[in-house]
Order: structure tokens, then C-alpha cells, then sequence
């Protein structure tokens, strides 16, 4: 099979050798057929051309198999196949017996490849020997397993996965984290140190004078150029012992390492930006002040440099909330002291209850976990043994428990529903009573995050929990996008305490509403009729939010508004 650059060097039905190299350091990968492979690669460096090949190969050298090759959607699935995948079938003499075919099947001999995007019904309709994941962190984890689970009935049970990644411990991080975790090494041929060549201080030359003036590469700024500071045309890759300049399209020199050898159950491979001679640090750089200028450093890392992100504003790190973490030891208030509580519902539930003034300002003394069977009997004994004044419960999909907690507390407790509209609106029944709140998911995320960076927030009482709060508190990333709301992403869904502290700060907002209502009337459904405004308020776009209002119809500090 040839096309251009690309060669299969072996034609017989050898599955440990396809071979189609346009780089070097894609030799190893695009002939490793290990049952459970994870690859971390920056863009621009032609690994979903190599799978794609590679599942093609596969396609035509066995018989009676089925191979899957994923996207994480439609779009990237239908730009795949259409600008990939059919021109291959259509124009290489190895597929010329390929007739029939679609976008997401083609049959090949006695064998079929299905792509697909990643939804439900993909990934539940098909049985598979071998699935191949491409961009797995742009894919939900849950449609990841579902498509895993379609290998079972193999006697092959292939499952590789390349991605761009985006954070640590999420997806193809996670995945490559367990395997022999291989790197692509150069030795310098001046003095024989072996290295992994990376965009650091270490391993790069910049002329100018800036490295001077910065901790680390990514803190480069466009006007250095200016300034001349940098000195783009001159950058080279240089040993980080000796200093002399390296050449990476040496591959005498280079050679896949795995760092864990005796992990032979996972394979991984880490491509970085210099695994490959055509990418220059120069480019690096340029690419660097492209993406500060859209502030998107984040971006910069994952697909140019191949790497996870700095969390920055939009994940919370370990440091910040061990920062706030005061003690494992669990200890209650005084007797009549307010506390709020939050609990996270699933057959697991987690629970917290602090105490503080504000959601701002909250002391988070308990930290614990109960069956959804024993919930009940749970909160009844902190119903008798603190004096909550306020609190939240995840009102799906456990409803009928979430309403019975409500009853229970006397409406202390009160069933909370995440939305991404208002901050707070109530949620009323055909007699007029709440009977639960709806909340915007973001904003008490928000809340929880702010109040630990900003060290507002105590957490104590987690007992030997410690770990799993850390992780629980770092499992969501805010992502902000071009247009409509930010909203909080889950990366592995252990983020339950996270949930827990937001469906407390639901509650206490919850129960400021009601008490800010207390004594007012009801807003008529026609307020300026009423003579309700005087003539400096009379836009009706101003009391979109209205509740009621005190004593003195036109008093604006007395017209209550909702959240």
C-alpha cells in the first residue's frame, strides 16, 4: 500500500508489523498492536493520520473482524471520514475492491470499520474486536466505557487511544499515567547524555537575553521581540548537561524508553513537540504568542506542546485547597450554633455542614458519607444534634428522598435543582408553598471555588478522607467559552463533595430569599398600575426579578428582588 510518503513495508498477515512512517518516532507506534495503548501527542504531528492508516491495515489483513474508530461527535467525525478516510479508499490501489461504503461504514474484505461519534447509540449498537479512540478528552468518559464494553465478546479485545490531552489525571493523562509511560530520548552526541528534549530553560537556547528574565518559557512576551530581547531566527534545541546545540533528526541517537518496563499490561507513549525535527522552538514560540493573545495559554499547552494545562482560574489546585484544609479531627459547634448543610445524593451520599455568616465566609466542620438507604435516619440524628438553619439536597434523581428530607427538616432542607438561568428561583407548588429551588449550577460552583481561593473557606473534620476531598475538589474545570455561560466541567465524576458544598451554599441563599421576603406583599401582576415605582424607576425591565416590596410603595430600598 503506498501513497506519497507513506509505505506498508510488510505485506503478510503479520499483526505485530504495519509499518507507515512519515516521521521516525512514529515507527514504534504505528507498528505497537498492544491490547491496551494510550498516546499523549500535540497537534501537527500526524498520529491520527497514522491511526487511521493503521486501522486500515488492520482492516485488510484480517478476516471476518470489526473495528470501531471513534470521534468525540458528529462534526469531527464527518471531517474525519470525509477528508481522511474516503480519499484513502478512493485513490489507494490496496482498497480498490472497496466499492460500497458509507461515512461511518465501510466493509473491507470480510470486515467492517464503523466510525462513529460518541453517542449513546453508537456506542451500543456495535460489537467490536478493536476500537480505536481518537481526541479521547474531547469524548465523555461514560461513552468511552460503553464503547469498551463492546469488545467483550472479542478473542482480540484491541482498544488504542490517541489525544490531545487537557488535564492531569483526566483522560489520555489518566490512561498513560498507568502504563510503562515510553519517551522518546535523544543522546547528545558531545558528551552521550541521554534526555527527553523539552520546551524548558533547560533544554532550549534563545538568544537575547530573556531567558533572564523569566522562570519558565511560557512567560515569553511578543514585545521582547521588540525589545530585543529574543532573538526568534537563532533558537535551537540544546543538551541540557553540555550545552551544545542537539540534532533531532539524529535517529541514530533516538530511541522509545519506558520509564515503568515492568507495566506490560498498559502501553503508553508521551509525543512531545520535539519528538519530531520539524517542529522548531522558534515555531513554539510564535505559536506561544498566538494563543496569549486569544489568553489562552491553556490551549497553547495542550495542542502545541502537547502537555497538560496550568489549572490557572480554572480548576482548583492541590496547594490552594490544602492551603485550607485545618484538620481531619471532626468537631461540632457549641449548642445553638447556625449550621447549614449540603448532601450530594447517588447510593453513595456525601454530606457537609459548616458554619459561617455568609456563603462567603464558610467553616466547613464535617465531612461524611451514608448509604441512600440510611440518609434518612442520617440527617434525622443531625436534625437533633445541630441547629441547622439552612440546607441543601440534590433534588434528582432521587426525588421522593429529597422531598422527604424536606419534610422532615420542616423545610430547613430544601430539594435544589441546578439550571443555568437565574442565580436563585423558587419553586412553588399548586398551593403557593415552595417546595424546592432552582439554582444556577455555575454561580454556586463558583461560590465554593472562590471562597478557597480566596481563603474565606475552612475545611476540616475529613477524618482519613483527606485525599478524597483533594480529589473530589479538583475533579471539575471551568471552561469559558466563546459565546453563553461558563459552566463547570466534570473530568472522571468524583467531584461529590464539590456538589456538596454548592447544594449547602443553595440552601443558605435559598433560606436568605425566604427571610428577605418575610412581612412583604405580593408584587401585583402589573406594577407600575399600582403606582408601585416613582417616575425615576419606571423601566419594566428593572423589575424582571420582583418579589414583593415593605411598607412604602415608593421606596426602592424596600422592593425585594431575586437573586
Amino acid at each position: 500500500m503506498t501513497n506519497g510518503q507513506w509505505m506498508c513495508k510488510n505485506t503478510s498477515l503479520n499483526k505485530k508489523d504495519f509499518c507507515f512512517t512519515r516521521y521516525p518516532f512514529q515507527e514504534q507506534i504505528a507498528n505497537d498492536m498492544h491490547e491496551n495503548l494510550s498516546c499523549i501527542k500535540p497537534s501537527q504531528v500526524g498520529l491520527t493520520e497514522i491511526q487511521i492508516r493503521k486501522a486500515l491495515t488492520i482492516m485488510r489483513r484480517y478476516e471476518n473482524k470489526s473495528l470501531i474508530y471513534t470521534m468525540p461527535n458528529e462534526k469531527m467525525f464527518k471531517r474525519i471520514s470525509k477528508g481522511r478516510l474516503i480519499p484513502i479508499i478512493e485513490f489507494d490501489k490496496a482498497f480498490r475492491d472497496v466499492t460500497k461504503y458509507s461515512m461511518d461504514l465501510i466493509p473491507i474484505g470480510s470486515n467492517f470499520m464503523y466510525v462513529t461519534g460518541s453517542t449513546e447509540g453508537d456506542a451500543t449498537s456495535i460489537n467490536a474486536d478493536f476500537i480505536f479512540h481518537d481526541e479521547v478528552d474531547l469524548t465523555p468518559p461514560d461513552m468511552l466505557a460503553l464503547f469498551g464494553s463492546r469488545l467483550q465478546g472479542s478473542d482480540i479485545r484491541i482498544k488504542q487511544s490517541f489525544s490531545t490531552p487537557k488535564w492531569d489525571g483526566f483522560g489520555i493523562h489518566k490512561d498513560y499515567a498507568a502504563s510503562d509511560q515510553n519517551e522518546y530520548l535523544i543522546k547528545c552526541r558531545a558528551c552521550n547524555h541521554w534526555q527527553i528534549p523539552l520546551f524548558t530553560k533547560q533544554n532550549v537556547h534563545v538568544p537575547g537575553g530573556c531567558l533572564d528574565l523569566v522562570e519558565n518559557l511560557n512567560e515569553l512576551e511578543e514585545n521582547m521581540v521588540d525589545e530585543g530581547l529574543i532573538d526568534l531566527e537563532n533558537t535551537a534545541v540544546k543538551c541540557r548537561k553540555c550545552h551544545r546545540h542537539l540534532n533531532l533528526a539524529d535517529t541514530a541517537n533516538r530511541e522509545w524508553v519506558a520509564t515503568y518496563p515492568n507495566r506490560t499490561h498498559a502501553r503508553g507513549y508521551q509525543v512531545r513537540p520535539f519528538s519530531t525535527h520539524t517542529l522548531s522552538p522558534k515555531y513554539i514560540i510564535t505559536e506561544l504568542f498566538k494563543y496569549k493573545r486569544r489568553d489562552n495559554l491553556a490551549g497553547w499547552q495542550n495542542t502545541v506542546l502537547g502537555e497538560t494545562a496550568t489549572a490557572g482560574n480554572k480548576r482548583l489546585s492541590k496547594p490552594q485547597i490544602e492551603n485550607v484544609m485545618k484538620g481531619e479531627t471532626i468537631t461540632f459547634p457549641p449548642a445553638g450554633t447556625p449550621v447549614n448543610i449540603g448532601i450530594d445524593v447517588g447510593q453513595t451520599c456525601n454530606i457537609v455542614m459548616g458554619t459561617g455568616p455568609t456563603v462567603e465566609e464558610q467553616d466547613i466542620f464535617y465531612y461524611g458519607t451514608c448509604t441512600s438507604e440510611a440518609l434518612m435516619s442520617t440527617v434525622k440524628h443531625f436534625l437533633d444534634k445541630c441547629n441547622i438553619v439552612s440546607g441543601g439536597i440534590d433534588r434528582y434523581p432521587y426525588t421522593p428522598t429529597a422531598n422527604a428530607i424536606r419534610d422532615l427538616s420542616k423545610g430547613v432542607i430544601m430539594p435544589i435543582e441546578y439550571s443555568s438561568g437565574k442565580e436563585i428561583v423558587e419553586d412553588k407548588d399548586s398551593l403557593g408553598l415552595v417546595v424546592a429551588a432552582k439554582v444556577n449550577r455555575t454561580m454556586m460552583l463558583d461560590y465554593v471555588a472562590n471562597g478557597i481561593r480566596n481563603c474565606s473557606w475552612s475545611l476540616r473534620g475529613y477524618g482519613q478522607e483527606k485525599a478524597i476531598v483533594i480529589t473530589h475538589m479538583m475533579d471539575m474545570v471551568r471552561e469559558n467559552p466563546d459565546e453563553g455561560q461558563a459552566k463547570w466541567i466534570k473530568l472522571n465524576g468524583t467531584d461529590h463533595y464539590f456538589h456538596a458544598k454548592a447544594f449547602l451554599v443553595s440552601g443558605m441563599l435559598q433560606r436568605g430569599v425566604c427571610e428577605a421576603k418575610a412581612g412583604h406583599q405580593k408584587v401585583e401582576d402589573q406594577p407600575f398600575e399600582v403606582g408601585l415605582f416613582g417616575e425615576d424607576f419606571s423601566n419594566m425591565n428593572d423589575c424582571q426579578n420582583l418579589i414583593g416590596f415593605g411598607g412604602y410603595q415608593n421606596q426602592k430600598d424596600k422592593i425585594i428582588t431575586s437573586w
